[in-house]
């Protein structure tokens, strides 16, 4: 008696079937890869953060010693963040802050610069908080990522209370992160790498929403209030 030699095979309906199994799995696992992927690299950008605000109080530590004055920015005098480290870097004369790069700046989607001329306009994830002199403490936010570019310094006065919400100020396909969280550091250095579920409660910032020693004083100690942040700088 002859063996059958029919091959079994999935019919056409049984493929469509597994396809659409798979692709559904994968609509699924997507979001979870994707905030999985935004928390490693949001990880990375405030490590970054907290050791370019470490080299700028370790540099104004050294500059202490010899009678100069600090160098955190001062209102009015740069356009914008990437104009003030740039000349932290060596832009126009010798560098204050040692041992970064270009890519120390940059993360989450974001490149580095290939060089300062680039620099200067792109390559820089970070937003900063001119004024924050000696008119602050630790605790006041210093620098948070560009796509929370709708926080402003108003936004940390007296006024605001601990249950304000922020998450409708990340702005949409901005770099990095755009809508999915935000990253903060603080004038001490410490870390916020914050979802925009965390922003309906500003309780993060360890109380500086209703602290007198905070932002609130520091919008009064500008350069036009005679703060020397940055004047021999």
């Amino acid at each position: 008696m002859k063996k059958s030699s029919k091959l079994s095979a999935f019919t056409l309906i049984e493929l469509l079937i597994v396809i659409a199994i798979i692709g559904i799995l994968a609509a699924m696992l997507f979001p979870m890869i994707a905030s999985a992927l935004d928390s490693a690299q949001g990880t990375q950008v405030a490590n970054n953060g907290k050791q370019i605000v470490t080299a700028i109080t370790s540099a104004n530590i050294d500059r202490a010693a010899n009678m100069r004055g600090e160098v955190w920015p001062n209102k009015g005098k740069y356009q914008d963040s990437n104009a003030y480290f740039a000349k932290l870097m060596g832009d126009g004369g010798k560098a204050i802050l040692t041992g970064l790069s270009f890519s120390t700046f940059a993360g989450g989607g974001v490149d580095p610069a290939a060089d300062m001329t680039e620099f200067k306009t792109k390559g820089n994830v970070w937003t900063m908080l001119a004024g924050i002199g000696t008119c602050s403490d630790s605790r006041t936010p210093f620098l948070w990522t560009r796509n929370g570019g709708n926080i402003t310094e108003n936004d940390f006065g007296d006024a605001q209370t601990t249950d304000d919400d922020w998450s409708g100020k990340l702005t949409d396909g901005v770099k990095p992160f755009s809508t999915s969280l935000v990253v903060m550091v603080s004038k001490g250095a410490a870390m916020f790498e914050l979802k925009a579920t965390d922003l309906s409660n500003k309780t993060f910032l360890g109380g500086t929403t209703n602290s007198t020693t905070s932002i609130e004083v520091v919008k009064a100690c500008g350069s036009e209030a005679g703060d020397t942040s940055d004047s021999d700088f």
